[in-house]
This record gives structure tokens, sequence and C-alpha cells, in this order.
């Protein structure tokens, strides 16, 4: 199996930006409920 296959590096690239997006997108709403709750506190 040769692992500088093109489809295959295609496949992990898409495979590393879904995770990096999905990591990026749970940060951003963990931060806006932080916001909130700060909010309902004050």
């Amino acid at each position: 199996m040769d692992i500088t296959n093109p489809a295959v590096t295609d496949g992990v690239n898409l495979f590393v930006n879904i995770v990096i997006f999905l990591v990026a997108f749970g940060a951003a709403l963990s931060l806006v409920d932080m916001r909130k709750e700060s909010q309902k506190k004050d």
C-alpha cells in the first residue's frame, strides 16, 4: 500500500479539516454558553 496515494492524502486532509472544524465549533459554542451564564449571574 502506497501511503503517498493522492486519494488517501485528500481523504486524510478532509478528515483532519472536519475534526478541526468540529473542535472549533464546539469551542465557540462553549464560549457562547459561558458568556450567557456569566450574564445571568450578573
